[in-house]
């Protein structure tokens, strides 16, 4: 059974990796164990009730687990799956010898393929020649971009699967696309140069084996300085262009800028904020995608027939429905 199939009062058997684990206590005071499982189709919460310290270290993140005949339970309109922890019937850990890891991790929803085809084209439609060089050092290599293709752009916030990197990647690049096209006095080039490179870094930041989780170099340096060095080093070791010419610089710094702003405020994490025009555009496309891709994933996930989704930590809030609810149930009553 996956995760998508998984609705309120069902029973639930199947294989999930463990995702997050940890100790809390609830309101009449008892502990229990808080895991968050998941397959490529979703998450799911699941309480382990009067839970001890043995087993918190047994349910450890990465490791895979099968339940077996769980009943699920709806609570705040989030399904998710309770059992005692004296029950030592309700799973089993697999053997690394039993586990594909890659049937495990999140993947995108969307058509990699096609999200690929869309970042070729706006390469390969690049007009400027000394941007077309430094996009040519990545997205016309290809043992980067087969790295490209499947990295994931978080480990929890926005696109935290396999492929998430290229789906923000392309979504960001659509939108400052579209504003290229709207705004007449935007370097284009430049715009799509930066979309394109903007998230360059999550390549070293992440890695995605067994789970998602930070590499050294993302933990020390993070994904902007990563992607400023590898910026920077396809302008000067891979095009030998060190001491080029102001305009080579001015485009340099302009490209660089990009990437280091793009986080918008240093409450978010950038070291600058935008100070051009296409620094502008590209923070807000950004944040856009981002936030879109938070609202589509409360979306997909909902397996209630509330109208609204569950409360999301990240937004703060749960989300209306609206529409899509009557469509679902138009749809019920069609059948």
């Amino acid at each position: 059974m996956e995760i998508k199939e998984i609705t309120g009062n069902g029973s639930v058997s199947g294989q999930f990796l463990i995702l997050e684990n940890q100790i809390r206590t609830s309101k009449n005071g008892s502990s229990y164990l808080a895991l968050k499982i998941g397959d490529q189709t979703g998450q799911l919460a699941v309480k382990i009730w009067h839970a001890d310290e043995q087993l918190f270290q047994r349910l450890d993140v990465g490791k895979v687990i099968e339940v077996k005949n769980i009943k699920s339970k709806t609570f705040k309109d989030q399904v998710q799956l309770e059992w005692e922890g004296n029950n030592t019937h309700a799973f089993q850990l697999l053997t690394d010898a039993e586990i594909d890891y890659s049937k495990f991790l999140p993947r995108s929803p969307g058509d990699l393929s096609e999200y690929w085809r869309f970042i070729e084209e706006q390469v390969d439609g690049t007009r400027d020649p000394l941007l077309q060089k430094v996009l040519a050092v990545f997205f016309k290599d290809e043992a980067f971009a087969a790295r490209f293709r499947i990295a994931p752009a978080a480990i929890k916030r926005h696109h935290a699967y396999i492929g998430g990197l290229l789906e923000h990647t392309a979504g960001v690049t659509a939108i400052c696309k579209a504003a290229a096209d709207y705004y007449p006095m935007v370097n284009r080039d430049l715009l799509i140069s930066g979309s394109l490179l903007h998230d360059i870094g999550k390549v070293k930041t992440y890695q995605w084996e067994r789970n998602i989780e930070g590499t050294d170099e993302g933990k020390l340096i993070g994904h902007l300085v990563l992607g400023v060095q590898m910026v920077e080093a396809a302008f000067t070791h891979s095009l030998g262009m060190d001491e080029a010419g102001e305009k080579f610089q001015q485009l340099k710094n302009s490209l660089l800028h990009l990437l280091v702003s793009h986080h918008g405020i240093m409450e978010w994490g950038s070291p600058i904020e935008p100070l051009t025009l296409e620094a502008c555009l590209l923070h807000h496309a950004d944040n856009m995608d981002a936030q879109v891709q938070k609202y589509l994933s409360l979306i997909r996930g909902q397996n209630t027939e509330s109208r609204w989704t569950a409360y999301d930590p990240s937004l703060g809030k749960s989300i209306f429905l609206g529409a899509l609810s009557n469509k679902r149930d138009d749809r019920a009553e069609e059948a």
